[in-house]
Order: structure tokens, then C-alpha cells, then sequence
């Protein structure tokens, strides 16, 4: 069956990274490596930072509002400014970031403005662990210096390549091709690294990577499916992975059966199946639905 729409764009969900900490306004700036250096010397006020913490958290219980997204982030920030060698708060930045954007902004150069935020944020969480950070100022590739990182890096690592994939697919496929090493390069590391994390998140990937990437780009719907089948044995409740199998490995196949068969059992997913994620779970619930709209389009 002729296929309706070219599958060659490469636009992941959650498949890019940039290990650098860089500067970027809107979608349609140039990311420049310049990491930060961090005063670890200077004096931190815990209470103060725990008490905007604290703030942040009880702001981001209620993310599912918009507001309230925004203010959890704003609290974290300020955080960060009193704290900025804080692993725990960088990660949080990294993953709300990509929340924000990708469950309640629906401008382009809003969304861009907040993945790119995001994926700073998980940059300067990946460059505080100093072995990473010598080996690329010394010179090295970044993808080639993720041995440096160990597993308590994996939020930061994730969730920069979540946040450069969303921003990637914004700019187009010609960016998203120049990352293409180190898109591959991240998703097995993380895979390797902890195929568990999130919910099959490695898996995940990898299996949207090998959907959507051109055969000379090492393109493969084989391994395609083995690693959503993978995602999938280790969680069958999180909706993203049965979304983004639907999306990229079902369409390109043209499976019109496990298109819908995958999208259905999204759309019937009770949301509160992972405890804590019911917004998250909310957002791709809500692209299931408007894929299954469409589904006369694409096949």
C-alpha cells in the first residue's frame, strides 16, 4: 500500500542529544558548546534551598495545570541559582522542562524555548560529573566519552536527548541527521546502562530510532520491533511506547491492524496504571487519540 507521507523525516520524540551546555533563543538559532563552570566553592543556604524545593514540589503535584507547571519550574530555578551544582534539582529542571512543553505549549518557538532550557539543564547535569566533562574539553567527541558517566547520570543523559529530540524534530531533519551518531550512541548507552529506567525508556527509543531512521542511516524495522517488543516485557502500562510503536514501526510497515490494535489499547488505558505519571500518561493518552482520528489518512 502507497504510503501517504514521506517516512524519511526523522523527527524523534525522545532521540537527540548535544553533551554540551550551550545558548540558544527559538528554534532557529545555531546551539554553540560552552560549558558552564561551576562555583562549587561558594557557600550554599540549605535551608533556603530545601524551603524552594519544597515549593517547587507541592507546584509540580499540580503539573497537570499549566500555571502550575511553569511556577514549579520558576521555584526550581531559583533554586538552582542558590545551588548550582545541584544534581537532583538539574534533573528535575530537565524533565519538567520537556513536560511543559511537550503537554501544554503547542507554539513552536515557545516549545523550542522550553526543550532547550531542558536540555541545558541536563547538560550541566551530565558535566558535573568531572571525568565526562575533562575528557570533552580535553577534546573528545561527546558520545564518545558516555563510559565517563555511571548510573546515577541517567536522568540527565535521558532527558537531554528526550529534550534535543522534541527540539531536533522542530528544526528539521537536516539537524537531526547531523546528530545521528550521537543520537544511536545515547540510546544504547542508556539501554546498556539501565534497560529499566522509566519504563523501557532505552528501549523505547531505540525502537522509534530504527523505525524512523533511512536505511543508510542505519535504519532497521526488525530491530525496530525487537526493541519495542523489549520496552513493552518490561512495561505494558506505560502509553508512550505503545504510541510511539503505533506511530513509527506500524505506519512505516503499513499495518493498519497494529496500528489501530496498539492505539485502541492506549486510548484504554486507565492513566492511573503508574502511580505519579497521570499527567504524563494524560498527554501521550491524548495523542493516541488524535493518531486513531487519523488513521484513514495514513493508510
Amino acid at each position: 500500500m502507497k504510503m501517504k507521507k514521506s517516512m524519511v523525516v526523522f523527527t524523534l520524540a525522545a532521540m537527540a542529544i548535544l553533551l554540551v551546555v550551550v545558548s540558544l533563543s527559538g528554534c532557529g538559532a545555531k546551539r554553540e558548546s560552552a560549558y558552564l563552570e561551576v562555583d562549587t566553592t561558594k557557600a550554599v543556604d540549605k535551608a533556603k534551598v530545601d524551603e524552594l524545593i519544597k515549593k517547587a514540589e507541592a507546584f509540580y503535584e499540580k503539573r497537570a495545570e499549566a500555571r502550575s507547571m511553569k511556577e514549579a519550574i520558576k521555584n526550581y530555578e531559583k533554586a538552582l541559582e542558590l545551588d548550582p551544582a545541584n544534581r537532583g534539582v538539574l534533573q528535575k529542571l530537565t524533565i519538567a522542562c520537556y513536560w511543559y512543553a511537550a503537554g501544554h505549549l503547542t507554539d513552536k518557538d515557545a516549545q523550542c524555548e522550553y526543550y532547550n532550557k531542558g536540555a541545558q539543564y541536563g547538560e550541566r547535569g551530565m558535566a558535573l560529573n568531572s571525568a565526562f566533562k575533562a575528557r570533552v574539553t580535553a577534546g573528545e567527541k561527546d558520545y564518545e566519552c558516555l563510559d565517563a558517566l555511571g548510573k546515577e547520570d541517567i536522568p540527565s543523559v535521558y532527558w537531554v536527548f528526550g529534550n534535543l529530540g522534541r527540539w531536533s524534530g522542530l528544526k528539521g531533519f537536516t539537524t537531526i541527521l547531523k546528530n545521528k551518531n550521537k543520537l544511536k550512541a545515547i540510546a544504547d548507552w542508556v539501554t546498556y546502562t539501565d534497560e529499566n529506567y522509566y519504563y523501557g525508556a532505552g528501549h523505547r527509543v531505540l525502537g522509534t530510532y530504527y523505525a524512523k531512521a533511512p536505511s543508510f542511516a542505519g535504519g532497521d524495522m526488525n530491530k525496530s520491533k525487537i526493541h519495542f517488543e523489549k520496552a513493552l516485557k518490561i512495561s505494558d502500562d506505560y502509553i508512550g511506547t505503545k504510541v510511539l510503536m503505533a506511530e513509527f514501526y506500524a505506519y512505516k510497515k503499513q499495518d493498519k491492524e497494529l496500528f489501530v490494535q496498539l492505539l485502541t489499547d492506549a486510548v484504554n488505558k486507565d492513566v492511573n496504571a503508574i502511580p505519579g505519571l497521570e499527567f504524563e500518561m494524560g498527554v501521550d493518552q491524548r495523542k493516541a487519540k488524535d493518531l486513531l482520528e487519523k488513521v484513514d489518512d495514513k493508510f
